[in-house]
């Protein structure tokens, strides 16, 4: 959601039924916020978005991915791992995400299997206003480790928003594309600090 007039919330819901009581995304006046939300389409293929604010507020919507009832594949959870922290000397890489950077992170180029991973991303240490976007990498692991990778283009949705100060986190559902590396854009013109960690991965049977 941005430019809302006022506080407020979002709800998401199948078409053909009520909208429940519950919220998906909340906001303040003035807001720009990005959220992840797995929702259930109704009889006829669609969802609804209720605005639970008196004034208005534009709202994006980017679908990621679906779940469909012939899948051949299933989703193991498993306990949170730190796969990422910029600000750990021990980490690679260290140091802050510069503006309209990006970092690579190979995940399953060796496990074919892995279609994609869930992830908790966080930005802190923020030194101005942007916002994230994860995305497939297409080259391979050998591409980067030989310097011939190619400069990768990032979609233009965001997968989380945040104003210079803040520590914002939000869940990703990170598809792996064909060579198993997904990039971590930094759509901000300053630095920031990224962590990211593992608590799920979807494979096929």
């Amino acid at each position: 959601v941005t430019n809302p007039r006022e506080d407020g919330h979002l709800t998401v819901y199948p078409s053909g039924g009520a909208a429940p009581s519950t919220s998906n995304l909340n906001f303040r006046g003035g807001q720009t916020v990005a959220n992840s939300v797995i929702v259930p389409v109704g009889a006829d293929g669609s969802i609804k978005i209720r605005n639970g604010a008196w004034k208005g507020a534009d709202v994006i919507v980017d679908v990621v991915g679906y779940y469909s009832t012939d899948s051949q594949g299933a989703y193991l959870p498993f306990l949170p791992e730190r796969l990422l922290d910029t600000r750990d000397p021990a980490d690679w890489p260290y140091g802050q995400l510069e503006g309209q950077g990006y970092i690579y992170m190979p995940l399953s180029s060796t496990r074919p299997q892995n279609t994609a991973y869930v992830l908790n991303t966080t930005v802190t240490n923020t030194r101005g206003d942007g916002y994230l976007t994860v995305s497939p990498d297409p080259n391979s692991k050998s591409a980067y480790d030989n310097d011939w990778a190619i400069w990768p283009t990032p979609p233009n949705s965001s997968n989380l928003n945040w104003k210079r100060g803040e520590t914002v986190p939000n869940l990703v559902q990170a598809g792996m594309g064909n060579n198993g590396i997904v990039d971590f854009w930094n759509r901000g013109w300053d630095n920031i600090d990224l962590v990211v960690d593992i608590f799920g991965v979807y494979q096929t049977n």
